[in-house]
């Protein structure tokens, strides 16, 4: 039985052409560790971080590459950000929307926090905002992308009032890079944090931060120790991305991000349109069958190749476990380290049953898919 993947907001699956031949090629011909090792490859190794530096100073407009630091996931990025740049004596505004990345990192840092209201198809709600705002508001956090309900945010509003009150604008865009267009410098964002693994197309353990170089400046590294560079000191080096960057890095991870990235981003508006072809095929055939529900974004606003439904006819996990064992589709049920997204849409605390095709899904997937389901729901 063939494999259908409709995971694609945890990792994308397949990756793009030639990742895998890069890693190989790498981990066969090409190992080496940066900066230490004197050999021919130390260029052609050194042209794949710039390489991939360039083309994220690119996307996202801010023309720094050596204020990008990378981290194994954005998780990492955003635990770094957040522990970074504000303390226990700061308050923050978030959204009803954001993942576990930023809301344990705020916990465990005991960092006051205001939320952002949601609607009941996981947009924010912006009407309120001025009244969330305090003495100690440092920063404003916002999840581009809902990893639950698919919703794409109005950036511009947090992006006026965090300009308006002198305080951090933050992006986690973990559901919408490459396909949503982010630009630093327009939008005024302090730091972002973007993951490789997702809509790069790129391995898993990749994943980073940009940020803007009076920050990159003054904001603690995540870890101390070697660089390869300044190696006559013993403190941290004040040159970037020197600085924010010790021990050996994912060479072989982000050799393969490397030529993910440059696939993706070459063909982002093509590969988005075709992933939300197929979601909006998967929609209208989930409207149709009678005892399944979807939450979140109607498919009217803008919105990412993501669908989560539930059931008042059958368990969620039991309809996710008979389409893994009837038809090897593979999806993810359960709060998606979400909680308060689902507290938005009323799915809380069961959660929902989340599909999320990608670019390489087939329409014949889909319509598997939409069959098995209809005879599930028929049972």
């Amino acid at each position: 039985m063939d494999r259908i993947y409709l995971d694609n907001a945890a990792t994308s699956f397949p990756k793009a052409p030639g990742t895998a031949e890069a890693v190989s090629e790498y981990l066969m011909k090409g190992c080496i560790n940066l900066y230490r090792t004197e050999s021919r490859l130390m260029e052609k190794n050194f042209d794949v971080l710039y390489s991939l530096r360039l083309m994220l100073s690119s996307l996202y407009s801010y023309q720094h590459p050596e204020c990008i630091a990378f981290t194994k996931n954005i998780t990492e990025a955003m635990n770094w950000i957040i522990k970074g740049m504000f303390s226990k004596e700061d308050h923050l505004i978030v959204s009803s929307n954001e993942h576990n990345a930023v809301m344990r990192p705020i916990a465990e840092s005991g960092i006051a926090f205001s939320r952002i209201p949601s609607d009941i198809y996981g947009y924010n709600d912006y009407t309120s905002l001025e009244s969330l705002v305090t003495d100690k508001t440092k920063g404003i956090i916002i999840n581009a992308a809902g990893n639950v309900s698919g919703a794409v945010q109005d950036l511009t509003i947090p992006a006026e009032f965090a300009r308006k009150h002198h305080i951090a604008f933050i992006v986690d865009t973990a559901q919408a890079s490459p396909y949503i267009d982010i630009d630093m410098e327009e939008l005024g964002i302090a730091a972002l944090g973007f993951t490789g693994h997702k809509g790069f197309l790129g391995p898993d353990g990749t994943g980073g931060m940009i940020i803007r170089r009076s920050i990159a400046e003054r904001i603690p590294p995540l870890i101390t120790g070697g660089t390869g560079t300044e190696s006559d000191r013993e403190d941290v080096p004040h040159t970037l991305p020197e600085r924010l960057t010790a021990g050996t890095e994912n060479l072989t991870g982000l050799t393969g991000l490397e030529t993910a990235m440059r696939y993706s981003i070459s063909k982002r508006k093509e590969l988005a349109e075709e992933a939300l072809t197929l979601t909006e095929e998967l929609r209208e055939g989930i409207m149709g069958i009678e005892g399944l529900e979807i939450k979140g974004s109607d498919g009217k606003r803008p919105h990412t190749a993501v669908l989560s439904i539930t059931s008042d006819r059958r368990d969620i996990a039991e309809i996710a476990a008979l389409l893994l064992e009837r038809g090897n589709i593979e999806t993810r049920v359960g709060l998606h380290c979400a909680p308060a997204a689902h507290r938005a849409l009323g799915t809380f605390p069961t959660g929902t049953l989340r599909f999320s095709p990608g670019p390489f899904t087939t329409k014949s997937e889909i319509d598997t898919t939409l069959s098995l389901l209809k005879e599930l729901m028929n049972e």
